[in-house]
């Protein structure tokens, strides 16, 4: 997909790029990137909130199925 300097990209094609951008940052750095990260030949600017871990999810045991 060729596209000129001054278009826009939709908002598929923005969320597309600042997941591959997140991968390849966790993958390069061993972290996830947080803040404004600038793209300048894309006229871009991602920014990426700090996000709290999550709790795992509740799994139920095999033994709790079986005694039901």
């Amino acid at each position: 997909m060729k596209r000129g300097s001054y278009e826009h990209l939709d908002a598929i094609e923005l969320h597309l790029l600042a997941r591959a951008y997140y991968a390849a940052w966790r993958h390069l750095h061993g972290s996830e990137p947080i803040h404004e990260h600038v793209l300048p030949s894309l006229d871009l600017v991602i920014y990426f909130v700090p996000v709290p871990p999550r709790d795992p999810p509740v799994r139920a045991s095999p033994a709790a199925k079986a005694s039901r």
